[in-house]
């Protein structure tokens, strides 16, 4: 190769014009190694572009009839593993292009280090080809997801990477123990390569790593014996050799160089730092200089800030306070270093003019190439010589008209040193797709890249290659060659003047090794069983813990410290604290043993020995595998070897008696709002009782309770004719208000008037229909579709007439002679009408002509008026009433004197339940009837406005009668006999009285824990079992709060005491099984409460309860049939004949949908179908929120101690028939290990934490100091060994915390609704109050820790709540998203969570002293008055937009919540868990709302 000064040097090129159909048309010697391959393991040695894939794709077909078919019924699956995430999408979309199998792609972005035993399992059962990356196929190998004998072909991309302990060569471990114990099952192997050689090496030792290639894949390397044919596929571009000048310093770089010297000599005097801290400054400083000499003085500054950046990035990380001070000030020197080059750089014209010429040269290239189609690639060696080169490029086309073509990007490898956030990695990585996205489309025409685009990763074809920095090694020439795939192209290589002819004697040696590699390749046999058995166990040293045979899951020396370090990746841990294992070495005789010790709030305690090794390496590896087998023998690792995530089975059988169900495929999850199931509704026992002959017999005493409100006076006192009830049992009533719009308020008492009332056959038959048409007169019953059966349906009650104190015999009789209370009177033919006022007066009246169905009320009788008088409206049309009625009825009437009567209408809606504001009415005139054209109803309309009140009385006494019957069931209380529950009134605020005696000094909570009452009214649980839907005068909500709060203190209390070693990551999911809904609802469902919750809003016509009506059973099955929605039931008509039924549906749904018009793009919810009068549906939710609301019930009215026998009564807590959360568990103390020393330790930690000072600040004295030294342990302060961190007890303090603080809002603030007690609540005990609270007292001069970003944290949010607005809203942890800066440490609020807890536990669970230490922290906080009560930020968002949608997804791991408002734009928050990106999603947008000015002056709560 000849070279003259400064020119470029021609190499041996071939251009070849590739032939169109080359891709899609089998090669030779791809039918060659194909065969190859398919008779015998082989590593395909094949350049760039010829065709690798494809021999693969071919292979994967020709073994496809083995991976066909369920891998449970022994199928198996292929494997493709391959080194990148790029290359898992790329390869996997080749396969998909170019097979018929099923291909499953998996890359650790997917979250795979998640997925449980079931989801892999699925995914393998549905994917045929399973292309994967080598470390994620490997643990499927290790934890038997995937053993290596259910894989029929094992396909290895880029297989020179196996070597060291490269995932790829530790899956050859496994294959060849597999092939020494069951060679059947062994898999066919691929490897795929373009370069053998992974490693600088000579040209003798080419055949040595040859053969070890060989030797770990159990593989003969493998080419076509006609290179010449694959020369004209494989990428051949025009090599070229440029040589440039080394760097000359100037000026201005000695200047730079001299201040960084300075520097660096600072740094070497420093005696106080080790050598590894001082090697890292030295490299940052080595990185600047380089940058400055190999690129020139436009880039200096740019050098300077990039390792500023890096210096502030180690700082943040560093723990060592006398280093992390050092960094920030190199960090200042540098900014001022930086600040001087950026004055001077900004003097400095054409970039071009300032550089190197190293740059120079490359400008030279760039200019030369220069074409329309120019598409190139620029390696360098370093991450910031990418970033510079590629900003200098960017101003180089702007300055330069002549360069103006030149459009680069940059790409780099993902950061993943420690210190850096594997989220900035992975958008580093995120960013390289799109940059990659770029080049493809022609956006850009030129990359700057590290050796990231070396291999694997799919780009555009280049025309230009261009090596800045020379190439490392032989598979850095091969591969960056191989991207030259363009024809023609050129790849040309820069290389410095003096160091030209040792890189040219590097390039013979490359061509060599590129030749030997052509002439080895050929008839080589497989390595013996023999050699590839010494390879392995060479460094094979120890041997794997195989708890389940050579077969099973197992654990190596090479994984086993990985396996500890996922296993503590799952233990509790905040952003501050990097949780890692103690290991210190003991040297003995030459020899190493080392000594594991976890972190504290791991379950195991002990340390783990190692065996005595060689070296430490050894030495750890045999500790960490010692550790992973006493992990798994104490349950910490499954069945798999993985790190235990206890199933909800798992945690049952220690928790519950119940079998926990699981929702159907497609169904919502049971426990939620969306999961609805239809239940019978109970009716209580008094309804139906049939059996004997004596009857109880009711006066329905209703009297009006106010003066103004009403229209009607409904005074039973006052009426001749009253209600009574008829019924075999005793009713359970008492006292209780309805409300009518026409009526006002009235009390109704029920006053029973004979024990023994014996009924006749006749009577009873009277009884009956008297029953009936009094229904139908306040009712329009469909009598198409109910039928009136009293027998057959049960009816044990019936409404009967009195007269006084007995049954009105004579009104029965007269109605007993009606088939209907609306029947017709005749007038005889000739006979003049006599007109009765008797009748008329109190009357109900029906018109006899048009529409009968409406019924009236008189109001007077118009004696100034009769027919002949002047019609009001209309004068033109009508002369008189008489004209009107002819005119439109025709009518025809016979006294023409008989005075006309003014009536109103009855009311429809019968619903007295609850006071409704009336719509106030134009006062216009009533209309007049004719007295000869009305029909009379048989009985009073005193009788009827009574009557009228039948449906909302009834429903009352069942809601009464089946929770008295509850409370029996329970049997917590002690039973009130009927002459009690009788004597108290129902008060709907009854809630409210008994927390507003709560003394104000008292808090409800402790108040509650002291309050001993053994009965319980039946309308106290008919109000826990109250829905808001049912538009009640009282409903659950408030009473859930209060049982709410109270179940997860006393489950929290529970778990911490019965499990003492869990930390809080195990105790959570235990007290979450016991207090989630559908917990709740299956232990509910089991007790028959969702049938005794009321629902339903009272329509009586639609689904009232209605003694002896019921759908006939033909009609009824008929609608289930139909699936008809229940809600219009009670208005279909149903022909005589049933087969018609379907065809009348028809004609009303097609008549609905012609008055709604195209309802298409918003159908309305269609209703499920059910029988109205006698089921109802209601979700799992509701029916855990009553259960909640019957703890509040009988706390609140009983005390504590009774709401926890009703916890055992419904199975919470209840374990093999003991009562767990009444069991009186040992409070142990912090204390984890007894030792002699450990006192001493306590002691120790508490004077360095200076807590005596901490118990005067909360004005309480520890009688057991552990308890407090653990309140003030963070998890980073490995030193306290002694107790546990302060995580277990941040558990049972946010418990207690949150059961204090509701008690207290419950009984302050009455009024307030539900939504309001959770916003106020959540305000209270928020991260961002209590770390205020702990600010304010000085809280953090009292924690342990070893966290330099936790120190830094705090002092900034210090700053703020000195300098800042307090009622700023602030951004939380618990809230961090990955565009968000937190501002409050949430270790300041587990601070004060953790010695509230502490407090709880050191003074024996005592609430009321617990409570004496909240209200000293916390106290100006509870007696801070609220203009505006702090908001949940979703539901603001709800209230304050048009449209919300929110939608779920996952990220990297983390919890996604994407939020779209009123169609105009949409948001992304993110979260540890969904429920704190949903509210990061909400908070965003509100921000925009705000910024957008689309809410006007809208001022948002904080």
């Amino acid at each position: 190769m000849d070279i003259t000064d400064e020119n470029e040097v021609d190499a041996d090129s071939a251009d070849v014009q590739l032939p169109l159909n080359a891709q899609f048309t089998p090669r030779a010697y791809q039918i060659e190694l194909f065969k190859c391959a398919r008779k015998k393991n082989s590593i395909l040695v094949l350049g760039t572009g010829s065709g690798k894939t494809f021999i693969a794709v071919l292979l994967i077909k020709e073994f496809a009839d083995e991976i066909r078919g369920s891998i449970c019924n022994r199928s198996k699956r292929t494997v493709f593993v391959v080194n990148t995430v790029p290359l898992v999408h790329q390869q996997g979309l080749a396969i998909k292009t170019h097979t018929g199998l099923e291909v499953g792609q998996y890359e650790g972005s997917m979250g795979v280090d998640f997925w449980d035993d079931n989801k892999w399992a699925d995914e393998l059962e549905e994917h045929e080809v399973i292309i994967i990356t080598a470390q994620i196929f490997l643990e499927l190998i290790l934890h038997a997801r995937l053993p290596l004998r259910r894989v029929n072909l094992l396909i290895m991309d880029e297989c020179h990477h196996a070597v060291g302990s490269h995932p790829m060569r530790e899956i050859m471990r496994q294959y060849d123990a597999l092939k020494r114990a069951s060679v059947d099952e062994c898999p066919r192997i691929l490897g795929l390569t373009a370069s053998v050689i992974n490693k600088k090496c000579k040209k003798d030792d080419v055949s040595r790593n040859m053969h070890e290639l060989e030797l770990t894949m159990d593989c003969a390397l493998v080419t076509s014996v006609d290179h010449e044919e694959v020369l004209r596929f494989t990428t051949r571009p025009d090599e070229k050799l440029v040589i440039y000048r080394g760097f000359v310093m100037t000026p201005y770089q000695e200047m730079v160089a001299a201040q960084l010297d300075g520097v660096q000599c600072e740094v070497e005097e420093q005696e106080d730092l080790n050598d590894k801290v001082k090697k890292f400054i030295k490299k940052r400083i080595l990185n600047i200089k380089h940058i400055m000499f190999s690129l020139g003085d436009w880039c200096v500054a740019r050098a300077i800030y990039y390792e500023k950046e890096s210096l502030e990035e180690s700082a943040e990380a560093e723990e060592v306070p006398v280093v992390r001070e050092l960094l920030g000030r190199l960090r200042t020197r540098f900014e001022e270093i930086y600040v001087q080059c950026v004055l001077r750089e900004k003097l400095m014209g054409n970039p071009k003019d300032h550089v190197s010429h190293q740059v120079l040269r490359l400008i030279e290239i760039l200019a030369a190439i220069k074409s329309d189609e120019v598409a190139g690639l620029i390696f360098v060696e370093r991450r910031n010589t990418a970033k510079i080169l590629y900003d200098f490029l960017l101003e180089l086309a702007k300055a330069n008209e002549d360069l103006n073509f030149i459009k680069p990007l940059y790409v780099v490898g993902a950061n993943t040193r420690p210190g850096i956030d594997l989220k900035l990695a992975e958008l580093e990585l995120r960013k390289q797709r799109e940059t990659l996205k770029k080049f493809r489309e022609g956006q850009a025409n030129f990359i700057v890249s590290t050796s990231v685009l070396e291999e694997g990763v799919d780009i555009r074809k280049c025309n230009a290659v261009i090596r800045f920095d020379k190439p490392a090694n032989y598979r850095a020439y091969v591969q960056s060659r191989g991207r030259a795939r363009a024809v023609p192209s050129k790849y040309i290589l820069m290389v410095e003047m003096g160091k030209h002819m040792l890189f040219i004697n590097d390039l013979d040696v490359y061509r060599e090794i590129e030749k030997t590699l052509l002439t080895l390749c050929h008839n080589r046999d497989l390595p013996t069983a023999e050699e590839i058995q010494r390879h392995f166990d060479e460094d094979d040293l120890l041997p794997p813990y195989e708890p389940y045979g050579p077969q099973g899951p197992k654990v190596t020396a090479n994984s086993a410290i990985s396996l500890i370090n996922h296993y503590i990746g799952k233990l509790p841990q905040d952003r501050f604290t990097t949780l890692a294992p103690d290991v210190i070495y003991v040297n003995r005789h030459g020899l190493s043993q080392a000594v594991i010790l976890l972190p504290t709030c791991s379950n195991l305690k002990e340390q783990i020995r190692g065996t005595f090794e060689d070296n430490k390496d050894l030495a750890k590896k045999s500790a960490a595998l010692e550790l992973c087998k006493v992990l798994h023998q104490m349950g910490e690792l499954d069945h798999k070897l993985r790190p235990t995530v206890p199933s909800v089975e798992m945690l049952a059988d220690d928790l519950l008696d119940l079998k926990l169900e699981s929702s159907k495929a497609g169904e919502p999850n049971l426990g939620t709002k969306k999961h609805r199931q239809i239940y019978k509704r109970e009716v209580h026992s008094s309804f139906r009782h049939t059996e004997g002959t004596p009857f109880y017999l009711y006066f329905v005493e209703i009297r009006p309770t106010d003066e103004d409100s009403r229209e009607i006076t409904v005074d039973s006192a006052e009426s001749e004719d009253t209600v009574g009830i008829l019924c075999k049992e005793e009713l359970v009533h008492c006292p209780f208000k309805l409300y009518g719009p026409k009526i006002g308020k009235v009390m109704v008492t029920l006053k029973q008037l004979d024990l023994n009332y014996n009924v006749s056959c006749e009577m009873m038959r009277k009884a009956n229909h008297f029953h009936k048409l009094a229904l139908e007169s306040i009712l329009p019953i469909n009598t198409s579709l109910m039928e009136f059966d009293p027998k057959g349906l049960d009816n044990g009650l019936f409404i009967v007439p009195l007269k006084g104190s007995s049954i009105n015999f004579g009104l029965m009789d007269r109605m007993a002679q009606l088939s209907t209370v609306k029947e017709e009177i005749p007038i005889r033919s000739g006979q003049t009408y006599e007109f009765d006022r008797d009748l008329f007066e109190n009357a109900v009246v029906f018109p006899l002509y048009g529409e009968m169905h409406q019924m009236h009320y008189v109001t007077e009788i118009k004696d100034n008026l009769n027919p002949r008088s002047e019609f009001p409206e209309s004068k033109m049309l009508y002369e008189n009433y008489e004209g009107y009625f002819s005119t439109k009825y025709g009518a025809t009437i016979t006294n023409r004197l008989q005075p006309l009567i003014s009536v109103k209408h009855l009311p429809k809606e019968l619903n007295y339940l609850k006071e409704v504001p009336v719509k106030k009415k134009g006062n216009r005139d009533p209309p007049y009837f004719i007295p000869e054209l009305c029909g009379i109803l048989p009985f009073r309309a005193s009788l009827w406005w009574q009557l009228s009140c039948v449906p909302s009385i009834l429903y009352r006494l069942n809601s009464f009668g089946v929770a008295h019957k509850l409370s029996l069931d329970i049997g917590v209380s002690s039973k009130l006999n009927l002459a009690a529950i009788t004597a108290q009134s129902l008060d709907s605020n009854w809630t409210e009285l008994i927390a507003q005696n709560t003394p104000s000094d008292v808090n409800l909570a402790v108040a509650l824990s002291q309050k001993k009452v053994n009965y319980v009214y039946p309308f106290m649980l008919a109000h826990a079992l109250t829905l808001m839907a049912a538009n009640d005068v009282y409903n659950l909500e408030r009473l859930e709060v209060l049982g709410d709060a109270f179940l997860k203190y006393v489950a929290g209390e529970y778990v911490y005491l019965k499990f003492p070693d869990d930390h809080e990551g195990k105790l959570s999911p235990k007290r979450t099984l016991l207090i989630c809904n559908k917990t709740l609802f299956q232990l509910a469902k089991r007790k028959g409460i969702p049938g005794k919750i009321q629902a339903m809003r009272l329509q009586p016509r639609v689904n009232g309860i209605l003694p002896g009506f019921g759908v006939k059973k033909l009609v009824g099955r008929e609608l289930r049939e139909i699936g008809y929605p229940s809600d219009k039931w009670h208005k279909l008509p149903v022909p005589e004949k049933l087969s018609d039924l379907e065809q009348v549906i028809k004609e009303l749904e097609d008549e609905e949908e012609n008055l709604n018009g195209d309802v298409s793009n918003n159908p309305p919810t269609r209703a499920s179908c059910f029988n109205p009068w006698e089921e109802h549906e209601v979700s799992d939710k509701s029916i855990a929120d009553c259960t909640e609301a019957l703890i509040g019930a009988y706390l609140l009215q009983c005390g504590a101690d009774a709401a926890k026998d009703f916890l055992h009564w419904m199975g919470i807590g209840v374990h093999k028939g003991q009562k767990l959360l009444k069991d009186d568990l040992p409070i142990r103390t912090a204390i984890m290990q007894d030792e002699s020393w450990s006192v001493a330790g306590i002691t120790c930690f508490y004077k360095k934490a200076c807590l005596d000072r901490l118990e005067d600040t909360i004005q309480y004295k520890f009688k057991d100091r552990s308890f407090v030294v653990q309140a003030v342990t963070h998890p980073s302060y490995t030193q306290n060994r002694i107790t546990n961190d302060y995580q277990r007890l941040e558990f049972i303090g946010d418990a207690v915390l949150d059961y204090l603080v509701t008690g207290l809002i419950y009984s302050r603030h009455t009024t307030y609704t539900p939504g309001q007690m959770t916003d106020l609540r959540s305000y209270y005990v928020n991260n961002e109050t209590l770390a205020r609270a702990a600010a304010k007292y000085e809280l953090q001069k009292h924690l342990l820790h070893m966290s330099p970003k936790l120190q830094a944290a705090i002092d900034k949010f210090l700053q703020l709540c000195q300098e800042e607005d307090l009622e700023r809203e602030l951004i939380t942890e618990d809230e961090e998203d990955d565009v968000e800066e937190i501002e409050v440490p949430k270790s300041l609020g587990d601070l004060i969570e953790s010695i509230i807890g502490a407090v709880y536990l050191d003074s024996n669970k005592n609430l009321e002293i617990t409570w004496d230490v909240v209200s000293v922290l916390m106290g100006d906080v509870f007696q801070k008055k609220h203009k505006d009560i702090p908001k949940n930020r979703v539901r603001l968002l709800y209230e304050t937009s048009e449209s919300v949608k929110f939608e779920k997804g996952e990220r990297d791991g983390l919890a996604v919540y994407t939020v779209k408002v009123n169609g105009r734009f949409e948001v992304i928050g993110l979260g540890k868990n969904f429920k704190v990106a949903k509210v990061n999603a909400a908070k965003k947008a509100l921000r925009m709302l705000q910024e957008m000015g689309s809410q006007g002056n809208h001022t948002f709560p904080h």
